[in-house]
Formats: C-alpha cells, structure tokens, sequence
C-alpha cells in the first residue's frame, strides 16, 4: 500500500514540477546560439 501511495504521489506532484520547470528555464543553457563562434566557457582558475 506503501509503495503504491509514493507511486502516486511522485505522479501528481513530483513529475510535473519537474516538466514545468524545463518548460520555464533551461538549467543546462542548451539553446542553440547561431551566431556564437563557439560554445566554450572558460572554467575559474585552481586555487
């Protein structure tokens, strides 16, 4: 029954969090930019 009720519960609450997040903000930043020369992002220097 457990299982059953957390099944549920990730169906109505936790999956469409998640599809309307991806639909508001891209977190990965993978919109295509077609004039860029490239995509590099240059990382911080090692401490």
């Amino acid at each position: 029954m457990r299982t059953a009720l957390l099944a549920v519960v990730y169906a109505v609450v936790v999956t469409p969090v998640g599809l309307v997040s991806r639909l508001v903000r891209d977190p990965l930043a993978r919109k295509w930019d077609r004039n860029a020369g490239t995509y590099w992002v240059p990382s911080s220097p090692a401490r």
